[in-house]
């Protein structure tokens, strides 16, 4: 099971949108928004961010290995949506980056109503019925 703190840093980089608290530029592949930096710092030790600048009260970062951690993560919330188990972690690019998918995906799902507009990669719009891609 993946801590609070860690799954809310990085579904934050996984909800990244003109509207919400974290923005991500495509062009420089940087997330930028308050986050809770003992988290970061822990996850730029471990290799899996990269600390870009640090504000006032805002920090850019870059997600290393990018491309596999946006494809397991969405894995993730797919298999969950699937009904499957977490075993499927096993098979994925970034096991750890699947597992908050699939957590996360669940989070959601406790939820009595579900959050009309909710965008984060991987996960289908009520709206569209399209699955968002970041």
């Amino acid at each position: 099971m993946i801590s609070k703190k860690v799954r809310e840093l990085f579904v934050s980089l996984m909800e990244a949108s003109e509207d919400s608290p974290v923005s991500y530029d495509v062009e420089t592949e940087q997330y930028n928004g308050c986050f809770n930096s003992a988290v970061v710092e822990k996850y730029i030790d471990l290799g899996a961010l990269e600390l870009v600048d640090v504000g006032e009260g805002n920090t850019t970062i870059i997600l290393n290995n990018r491309d596999d951690f946006l494809s397991s993560f969405a894995a993730g919330a797919r298999e969950a949506n699937n009904g499957s188990d977490q075993s499927y972690a096993d098979y994925n690019a970034n096991p750890f980056a699947f597992s908050v998918g699939y957590e996360h995906f669940h989070q959601i799902a406790k939820k009595k109503r579900q959050i009309s507009g909710y965008v984060c990669h991987g996960f289908e719009s009520a709206d569209t019925g399209l699955i968002h891609q970041q």
